[in-house]
């Protein structure tokens, strides 16, 4: 149920003015969540683009051979591999400057976290009277103070906040990496699968070529042959073929011999580039994923210090209730001593 407008009319009574709805400014926010808020920005996009681009990553669709201009090329739903390999470059690029700058936001929290408690141990040892006095009010010297337990249970607070921030987002790096990953594992996958289809048609090729300058031979029963004896028969026939044929047509053979295995070693050399790629990811996955793992179970062990300072507060104040119901031994000496020393003093003044 929405009191607002009830709550404004009592407002208004009042000659107070009405609660407006909340405005979020990032500008009012501190340093940190500043940062953490660029941080997040940038992963928001990196992985929005990768999903924009995803259909024509992933496309075997050769792109035309005319040339077209920028804008047409810009907005083309052709890549090249050359386009794909910048894409991987830029991506894995972003991937490490996201990291490292969630590592700098991380290390400059663990210095504020550092700071504040040095700060709190040195206020904490100039209270020598405050420590006195809660022994003698009862409680140890040791024991803090209801402030002191507040103090730390909003540090503690504070802290569980952006550790879990900063969980956030090496959360979604991992996930915005594992989509790169798996666009870089199906290309792989494909570019493999394109070099064994290049091969098989180098295969089928060949023999093709070859039974074309023969005069009918056939080779089926050289297949049940062994090895050395198919190896010699290949010597033999590809002999003859030399002998047939013109050195027009052998130079012809030749060349044609040259292209298929230089497509062939292009396209090895894509999927070694694939293959190299999809390494560095990887590491980048694992880093990520070690991170995160250490930074759970600091959050969860934050959330159980929060709970049991939470405890210690309530039974704190417990105790200190205790405390100035029961007499101590601090009070006992001091009403003693008072006690003797005005004895002493009324002693001296009558007798």
């Amino acid at each position: 149920m929405n009191i607002t407008p009830v709550f404004n009319q009592v407002l208004a009574s009042h000659n107070a003015p009405p609660v407006g709805p909340y405005v979020f400014r990032l500008e009012n926010l501190d340093e940190f969540l500043k940062e953490a808020y660029r941080i997040r920005t940038h992963i928001t996009k990196l992985h929005t683009d990768l999903k924009s681009i995803r259909q024509r990553y992933l496309s075997t669709v050769p792109p035309p051979r005319r040339k077209q201009n920028a804008v047409a090329d810009k907005d083309s739903k052709y890549l090249t591999d050359a386009q794909r390999n910048e894409i991987d470059a830029q991506a894995r690029q972003s991937l490490r400057e996201l990291r490292n700058a969630i590592n700098v936001l991380r290390e400059a929290e663990g210095v504020r976290q550092s700071t504040v408690t040095q700060l709190a141990m040195r206020k904490r040892a100039k209270q020598g009277l405050g420590a006195l006095g809660r022994w003698a009010a009862g409680g140890a010297i040791t024991a803090k103070s209801p402030e002191e337990d507040l103090e730390e249970a909003r540090t503690k607070t504070i802290q569980a906040h952006r550790e879990s921030i900063i969980w956030s987002l090496q959360s979604m790096l991992a996930k915005c990496g594992q989509y790169q990953s798996s666009m870089m594992e199906i290309r792989l996958q494909r570019e493999v699968e394109k070099s064994k289809s290049v091969l098989y048609k180098t295969r089928t090729t060949m023999p093709s070529s070859e039974s074309s300058g023969m005069d009918g031979g056939s080779s089926a029963d050289g297949a049940l042959k062994d090895y050395r004896g198919t190896r010699s028969q290949a010597q033999d026939e590809s002999a003859a073929i030399e002998q047939q044929l013109d050195p027009e047509q052998l130079q012809l053979f030749a060349q044609e011999n040259q292209d298929m295995l230089k497509q062939y070693e292009d396209q090895l050399d894509k999927v070694r580039a694939a293959e190299k790629s999809l390494m560095e990811v990887s590491e980048l996955q694992s880093t990520l994923a070690s991170h995160l793992e250490i930074q759970s179970a600091h959050i969860e062990q934050l959330v159980e210090d929060s709970f049991a300072t939470t405890e210690n507060i309530g039974a704190g104040n417990q105790e200190l209730r205790r405390a100035t119901e029961r007499k101590s031994t601090a009070q006992m000496v001091f009403y003693s001593t008072t006690a003797f020393c005005t004895f002493l003093v009324l002693w001296d003044l009558f007798i």
